[in-house]
């Protein structure tokens, strides 16, 4: 049997090891949760709006058909300003007067008040504005789109093809109201019998 001083010992020895492995266990505690001593360390969180993989979106004319089909590899809401960004854009368009137009695109941007979209990377619209007529095509890197005034414009380097005929140029505006056409400067063409 152990004396009393020894068992006194043995305690002692027991309590200032459990002490130090509780105060050991606090440390790495705080070391790896973080310690809340009124100094702010973290960055909060970003708010996020909502985001779309794989989405299409349609809106539907008056008589119930399809008149706006969009798809995206990815929909984002901006919280910042609202706006929505989407990558890798299809465009369907479809209405009696201005017929069927598909619009491709990399990259979209939708202003917060969906009077504006801006279009960019590999931007190709392709139609056919008349029932009876040949297909339309126009290529360019960036177009903007007045949404409420209903005009397409840029001022990039624009291609077009019209069947056989094709015109070159810089700069594009069209007025979708109207049904017309212009290209700003630098116009060169070819037109095939």
């Amino acid at each position: 049997m152990r004396s009393a001083a020894g068992r006194a010992r043995l305690l002692t020895q027991r309590v200032v090891a459990f002490a130090a492995l509780m105060a050991g266990a606090a440390l790495l505690f705080g070391l790896f949760a973080g310690r809340d001593d009124g100094t702010e360390t973290e960055v909060a969180p970003e708010e996020r709006g909502y985001y779309l993989t794989d989405a299409r979106l349609i809106e539907l004319g008056v008589d119930g058909r399809p008149r706006v089909v969009v798809r995206a590899r990815s929909i984002e809401q901006q919280l910042v300003d609202d706006s929505v960004q989407l990558n890798h854009l299809e465009l369907d368009y479809t209405t009696k007067r201005d017929g069927a137009w598909h619009v491709t695109a990399d990259r979209g941007r939708l202003a917060s008040n969906q009077t504006s979209m801006q279009l960019a990377g590999n931007v190709r619209v392709a139609g056919s504005p008349e029932p009876a007529g040949g297909r339309a095509i126009i290529a360019t890197d960036v177009l903007d789109y007045d949404t409420k005034a209903g005009v397409v414009q840029t001022a990039s380097p624009v291609a077009i093809q019209f069947g056989t005929h094709q015109l070159e140029g810089r700069g594009l505006r069209v007025a979708l109201n109207d049904g017309t056409l212009r290209l700003e400067s630098n116009v060169n063409g070819k037109f095939s019998p």
